[in-house]
């Protein structure tokens, strides 16, 4: 079944998905994909995780799309040993066309925490389900229907978050003068006339991711 985030994507064009990190465990796996974009409201990385039977058939399947500044600061903390819990939350708006099966939101809800005490400290879960619209047009989990929780070893955490955070660089990297010139805001300058010379009435500033 294809998420509403795709389809607000597919709307906007073709969908590029580049799995940048993978985990597999006996009876789940964890996908992790880019959709990096020069729109920062698109610029995201999705998270799937899979549950699998004896026989290797989905069971569950639950998804959820972080924004791509706040996974940077996540993995940054994973690296450096200072990370205790995160949890985002993401939904579709009435606005987005975004509605579930039984005409209410979806709402989705991800959280990573570490648990020294663990031989596997990092609890990471993922809950899909029915939300409701609040105020500035969020969506909050009223009743999670499908969850899914995987640990992961520290070497493991530590491996996905040096993975992803290098992966995101190198696209900046690469992307860098497209980012720019796509974040540049014109301000017009009051009192100076537009025939004082090129760029006399305005002054540009690029935004920083």
């Amino acid at each position: 079944m294809v998420s509403n985030d795709e389809r607000n994507n597919f709307s906007h064009g073709s969908l590029t998905r580049v799995q940048v990190f993978k985990h597999v465990t006996k009876d789940r796996v964890l996908d992790i994909s880019e959709l990096l974009s020069l729109d920062p409201r698109r610029n995201k990385i999705g998270f799937t995780l899979l549950e699998w039977d004896e026989e290797r058939r989905a069971k569950t399947r639950v998804r959820h799309f972080v924004d791509v500044a706040d996974f940077k600061l996540v993995c940054w903390d994973i690296l450096n040993n200072t990370f205790t819990e995160w949890t985002d939350h993401k939904g579709s708006p009435a606005t987005g066309g975004g509605l579930a099966e039984d005409g209410a939101l979806q709402a989705r809800v991800l959280t990573l925490r570490k648990d020294p005490k663990y031989r596997q400290p990092y609890v990471l879960k993922i809950d899909n389900g029915v939300g409701e619209q609040v105020g500035n047009g969020a969506v909050k989990m009223v009743r999670a229907t499908d969850s899914l929780t995987l640990l992961l070893p520290e070497w493991d955490a530590r491996r996905m978050a040096q993975t992803v955070l290098d992966y995101v660089r190198d696209w900046e990297t690469v992307n860098f003068r497209k980012r720019q010139e796509a974040q540049t805001v014109v301000i017009p300058l009051p009192g100076v006339e537009a025939s004082e010379g090129e760029g006399g009435a305005e002054r540009r500033y690029s935004r920083a991711a």
